[in-house]
């Protein structure tokens, strides 16, 4: 007796990741640039500092 081979089911290729949104507040950069401020008065100098973005925490896509 013999047994009939079966052939292997056919595999598919898994869907792509949906595409992130990028944040609206940093660009998709994860960082922002606030001015900086010194003094009892909170008066501006000219120089910016960067931190992480509060909207999507340095991620870029929110």
């Amino acid at each position: 007796m013999t047994t009939e081979k079966k052939s292997p089911p056919r595999r598919r290729s898994p869907k792509p990741a949906p595409a992130a949104e990028n944040c609206d507040t940093c660009a998709g950069s994860g960082e922002t640039t606030t001015t900086v401020r010194v003094g009892r008065k909170r008066r501006e100098i000219g120089a910016t500092q960067t931190g992480l973005c509060p909207d999507c925490l340095g991620t870029g896509t929110a």
